[in-house]
């Protein structure tokens, strides 16, 4: 069963969502610019300035596609499944993977496979077998002293081995190679993200003395420094939110490079979810000492991310929170690309908007979903109108003018039980 977390931060137009979910189905892309890259024996055309001319086609999926409606989905359109894991249930003791898990994800996936599908792979490592949280520095710690209940994979090398084990069977139990994407999270979380509650989540022993830290990243570069404090020049507090940010990066940077060692040769989709804190916003941020910021705690910086995202080959910047209501739902627009990203006209544009301009200035394909009924509960209304002012006429209108590679629909379910038919999804983006 899939998860999905909804929450309202400071800073900014911020809707974050926090997303644990089997995403599926899309149609083929193909997007001008002079880029030809062979995939699953066909050609597609990349474009990497998503504004410049409008894509020919998007790849359309819904999340947690139930596999006795992929066919169907498939003939009307809707081309791609996500088969998506949870660690727990596959090792639920160290180095021990369960059998009847592995015998019921391979039914799935050769479910997907016989309707024609597309198959996207959700790693699902946002659910860690408890065993998980023995290992060395295993949570993450705030400036307070609170522990998480997520898994710390940017300051814990004992984590990360134990997650490099877990791909290394499912890499060779399922060939990389028959995945279309991979969505890339921060780990312990189901998007990129650190732990939530308006504090910073670099406390924990390895990331203060720099003992039992992966390879890449630094000890905490002000130890004894706690945001909300004085203390730091304006440069140090700069240097500290780069290192704070940069965490995320080198996470996604491992599970790729890893990922892509294992055999894996699609594009993987980084979930970002919201607005988060725009670039005069983190200067107000910073001028506080880091003092009551929700979204720069979780590392919502995405202008930052991205842009010291170190390898970015492949890489779809993959909004989780499309018609959220942010930016009135407004659209991409042809000359979004002539504005610098520090230019604060961006501060009223919704977070697909923001991170599809982010995603054009470092050269980044865009993806992305809208989110579940109620998650939350206040967008049920917007959910469920089937008229061109409701969620679905928005979120599909925002990923054209975008130019998406690809958008899931969350949930699949509610295309059939009634909430929404499945009718007025293939009527909207065949429109």
């Amino acid at each position: 069963m899939t998860l999905n977390r909804h929450f309202s931060m400071t800073g900014g137009d911020f809707l974050a969502r926090a997303v644990h979910r089997r995403t599926r189905r899309l149609t083929k892309v193909i997007v001008s610019i002079a880029m030809a890259l062979a995939l699953g024996g066909l050609a597609l055309m990349l474009s990497f300035n998503a504004h410049a001319t409008p894509a020919p086609t998007t790849l359309w999926g819904t999340l947690d596609t139930q596999t006795n409606t992929a066919a169907t989905e498939d003939q009307a359109g809707v081309t791609m499944a996500m088969f998506e894991f949870n660690w727990a249930s596959f090792e639920p003791s160290n180095g021990q993977f369960s059998a009847s898990y592995l015998a019921t994800m391979r039914s799935e996936l050769a479910a997907y496979q016989a309707a024609g599908q597309r198959v996207t792979l959700g790693l699902g490592t946002q659910d860690p077998p408890s065993w998980v949280f023995s290992l060395a520095n295993s949570t993450y710690v705030d400036q307070d002293g609170n522990i998480s209940t997520e898994a710390d994979w940017v300051f814990s090398a004992a984590v990360r081995s134990a997650a490099a084990v877990y791909f290394n069977k499912i890499a060779a139990d399922f060939p990389l190679t028959d995945f279309w994407a991979i969505r890339i999270t921060s780990g312990g979380d189901p998007e990129m993200l650190y732990p939530g509650g308006g504090t910073y989540w670099a406390f924990n022993p390895s990331a203060l003395s720099g003992k039992g830290l992966p390879a890449g990243i630094k000890a905490n570069p002000f130890p004894t420094w706690t945001p909300g404090t004085a203390g730091l020049t304006p440069a140090q507090i700069t240097t500290w939110v780069n290192w704070y940010i940069g965490g995320l990066d080198n996470v996604t940077n491992w599970q790729m490079k890893k990922l892509s060692g294992l055999g894996f040769t699609g594009y993987y989709e980084t979930v970002t979810p919201g607005s988060g804190t725009r670039p005069d916003d983190l200067t107000q941020t910073e001028q506080a000492n880091l003092s009551n910021d929700g979204t720069t705690g979780v590392g919502a910086v995405w202008n930052l991310y991205y842009a010291m995202l170190p390898n970015k080959v492949n890489v779809i910047a993959y909004i989780s929170s499309v018609a959220d209501q942010s930016g009135g739902n407004d659209s991409c627009e042809a000359s979004d690309a002539s504005l610098p990203l520090t230019d604060t006209a961006m501060d009223s544009w919704s977070a697909p908007r923001w991170i599809s301009r982010i995603a054009v200035a470092n050269s980044l394909l865009v993806g992305g979903e809208n989110p579940g009924y109620e998650l939350p509960s206040s967008l049920d209304s917007f959910y469920t109108n089937t008229s061109s002012a409701g969620m679905m006429a928005d979120a599909i209108r925002i990923a054209k003018s975008c130019n998406f590679t690809v958008f899931y629909w969350a949930h699949d379910v509610h295309l059939w039980d009634g909430t929404l038919p499945f009718s007025l999804y293939t009527t909207d983006i065949g429109s």
